[in-house]
């Protein structure tokens, strides 16, 4: 019996493509589209891959099965868009938010080659840190807002510190994101929350990002950005005027 298993990922990752058992997903879809295939071929979906293509992906395999098969966790899908704060789907980071303790919770990372942090910034074979981060960002507001701020009104999150540090490459490979929270503070202005999201690569702990960010009502925090930015206007006219005021 012919076999064959490859680890698919998108096409713009051409220096870990290099490694042999790895396969664009461009190449990957016009296989199963045409059929030629071995009698078995199982797969392992990586990143890069975007929405549309994972859909196709599903139905070829689906078609082929069970010819073909995919390694577990099998082939992704991406959280509520809503959910991340992002506009564009392609920049969505992570998949849906799984609950595995009273304050704790899982990802998968879903990384579309089109995002943005990569848009401008990929060296080597690895997944840059600055994705990483904001895979957390995205990360810590799904869990916030489907787990712990689910009323009706609209409200805004707002960074008060980040600290991160990194173990090892992470590959576009399937990688997992875990979220702990450690602490959660509710003031006259907003709920405070204190995170710890660590990424895993297998059974590698590659990354820990820690936070702490507020939530607060989204008229507060009008009101609140709107008075900075005055005394930003003012402060920077302030500065403008001085040295007019020098010559005279």
């Amino acid at each position: 019996m012919s076999q064959e298993a490859v680890i698919v990922v998108g096409d713009r990752f051409e220096e870990f493509l290099a490694n042999r058992g790895t396969v664009p997903v461009s190449a990957l879809l016009e296989r199963l589209r045409s059929g030629d295939l071995p009698e078995r071929l199982a797969l392992s979906v990586g990143q890069g891959l975007s929405t549309e293509q994972l859909e196709e992906l599903r139905g070829l395999v689906d078609r082929h099965a069970p010819t073909v098969t995919v390694a577990k966790p099998g082939i992704p899908e991406r959280a509520e868009q809503r959910l991340t704060h992002k506009h564009d789907p392609a920049n969505v980071l992570i998949g849906p938010v799984g609950q595995v303790g009273e304050h704790a919770f899982v990802a998968d990372l879903v990384l579309d080659q089109r995002v943005e942090v990569l848009a401008d910034h990929l060296t080597g074979q690895h997944i840059p840190a600055i994705t990483l981060l904001e895979a957390a960002r995205q990360f810590w507001t799904v869990v916030t807002e489907q787990f712990y701020v689910t009323g009706p009104e609209r409200t805004r999150f707002v960074i008060g510190s980040v600290s991160s540090s990194f173990h090892s490459f992470v590959f576009p490979l399937a990688a997992t994101l875990r979220y702990e929270l450690l602490e959660l503070a509710r003031t006259p202005v907003g709920t405070v929350f204190r995170c710890r999201i660590s990424v895993h690569h297998g059974d590698t702990l590659a990354s820990v990002v820690e936070a702490e960010y507020r939530v607060i009502p989204e008229p507060v925090s009008v009101k609140q950005e709107k008075i900075a930015a005055r005394q930003a206007v003012a402060n920077g006219l302030a500065q403008l005027r001085e040295p007019a005021l020098a010559g005279v």
